[in-house]
């Protein structure tokens, strides 16, 4: 029995895959199979052997899993770029269907005398606040902000942030307040919301029934 069978027999006794042994010894593998054919491991060493092919066996499929999401989501960046090509520069007449239509889903129907907005999405405030001001002309001074908050953030920060994000002056945002339902507790992680919501207010009769009549006008031509 040369050296090389020794070891080899050694190493498969210890738990170690023909894989292993052929990297250890350099040994093909047809005669690793005729050497090892009758070596028995240990109950022990054969749990470890087994936990460990499936532990391998996990590890691969994770790897190939994540190389499978990472292909994915360059994929869906590579089709958005392409997607945002075919958007130009919004006219009025577009920034007013996309600002009637975000409003029809997100804003405030429920009074005939205040336009009311809230969202966590800084992108969604921007073009709100495009509608209000360019479509809706309604002047800056005559808007009011509030925040609602979570409690990984402070006041100050969330006001800062969306002061900023919104063009509306501090000193027309009103008290901020913290409030988190019992389902948000349970379900959504504490920083999901980094700078919590933001509700932007306009007290003008005519302004918010004339954002009504448009969400009408849509409705009719759908």
């Amino acid at each position: 029995m040369n050296k090389n069978k020794n070891l080899a027999i050694k190493l498969r006794k210890q738990g170690k895959s023909y894989n292993e042994i052929v990297k250890t010894l350099g040994t093909p593998k047809s005669t690793l199979s005729l050497w090892l054919r009758n070596i028995e491991m240990s109950s022990k060493i054969r749990k470890k052997f087994w936990d460990d092919v499936k532990e391998r066996q996990a590890k691969s499929i994770a790897d190939f899993n994540r190389k499978q999401a990472e292909k994915a989501r360059e994929r869906a960046k590579e089709i958005q770029k392409n997607a945002a090509k075919n958007i130009r520069n919004l006219s009025k007449k577009d920034l007013l269907l996309v600002g009637t239509a975000l409003y029809w889903g997100e804003g405030s129907k429920k009074t005939r005398w205040v336009l009311a907005f809230s969202n966590s999405d800084p992108l969604m405030i921007k073009v709100i606040m495009r509608f209000f001001k360019e479509v809706c002309n309604i002047p800056e001074e005559k808007m009011r902000a509030i925040v609602q908050i979570h409690p990984n953030v402070t006041s100050e920060e969330a006001v800062n942030y969306w002061s900023e994000v919104s063009g509306i002056p501090k000193l027309q945002f009103q008290k901020t307040y913290t409030r988190l339902s019992p389902s948000s507790k349970q379900k959504r992680p504490p920083n999901a919301l980094p700078f919590g919501t933001l509700r932007v207010s306009v007290c003008d009769y005519k302004i918010t029934n004339t954002v009504k009549g448009w969400i009408q006008g849509i409705s009719e031509k759908i």
